[in-house]
């Protein structure tokens, strides 16, 4: 049994692409026995990560669906806007994402390099996801420290200020954005587009590793007895969970790259326990 996705199925070998053993001869049981129904139940997804790196590339992506940047911005949803827009800012600020994107991607690049050595791999799939490797890095070298320019950018910086005071938002605080958002939609638009090119590359390369981060493992059908699921493996980045909608629980999950625990918690605790005691079929993707 593999856990390799759709996204790598022929590019890798078996044994490349089964990086994972199977967590239990259970595990492959289930597998077998799953109904067609169970597997197109609907679920409720959660991830984490099992790597610093990859913390922050989920708080990225998750903040760039806050930020919407294809949609117009205006008096109604600018908070949402720039709350997204800062904390992008703040999390660049921090640490050096663009290296560690560049970095991910290089391996990604060799890593195909040496699948397209292999005389039974899928060439030209191996081809396709080369090219877009290298494209992203090649968009991703020239560019300097991510959002620096933002900095300079006068509104930005004394709203940035304010949105961290208890409405500090109000026309009295920040006059500028006040007029700003009765500017023409064009001239907004205008701004955002050229706020937003500060990070598209780099969301660009982010989002493609994480893609091929994700692609590399499928989801496989486990059982948390008692609610309560521990596992040691090979070293790992990042945990994704399938859990039944029907389950009247969710996963708290906690762990490092070889060891992970998954404990159940109930949604409406009884008799002050809040552990979820009944036994737990989920899926799980554990990805390298």
């Amino acid at each position: 049994m593999s856990y390799q996705s759709d996204l790598f199925q022929g590019v890798a070998t078996a044994s490349e692409a089964a990086k994972i053993d199977p967590m239990s001869e259970a595990t492959e049981a289930m597998n077998a026995s799953n109904t067609s129904d169970a597997e197109h139940a609907y679920t409720i997804d959660y991830e984490y990560p099992l790597h610093e790196r990859v913390r922050t590339y989920l708080r990225l992506e998750h903040l760039k669906q806050l930020l919407k940047p294809e949609a117009e911005v205006n008096d109604s949803n600018y908070g949402r806007y720039f709350d997204a827009l800062f904390a992008i800012l703040e999390l660049c600020e921090r640490s050096d994402v663009r290296t560690d994107v560049q970095k991910d991607l290089d391996r990604r690049r060799a890593q195909l390099q040496v699948w397209a050595q292999h005389p039974d791999v899928n060439q030209d799939q191996v081809q396709a996801l080369s090219q877009r490797v290298q494209k992203a890095i090649q968009a991703i070298q020239p560019m300097s420290r991510i959002g620096s320019h933002l900095k300079q950018d006068r509104l930005l910086s004394v709203t940035r200020q304010r949105f961290g005071m208890p409405g500090g938002t109000c026309n009295f605080d920040v006059p500028q954005l006040h007029y700003w958002l009765h500017q023409s939609q064009e001239r907004r638009d205008a701004d955002c587009e050229r706020w937003w090119n500060e990070f598209k590359v780099l969301f660009e390369g982010l989002e493609l590793e994480l893609e091929l981060l994700r692609g590399q493992s499928q989801y496989q059908w486990v059982v948390a007895e008692g609610g309560l699921l521990q596992e040691s493996t090979e070293p790992l980045s990042l945990l994704r969970i399938r859990v039944p909608a029907n389950v009247p629980a969710y996963p708290v999950i906690s762990g490092h790259k070889q060891r992970f625990s998954i404990r159940f918690l109930s949604n409406c605790p009884q008799q002050g326990k809040a552990s979820f005691e009944s036994d737990v079929e989920f899926e799980v993707a554990l990805c390298p």
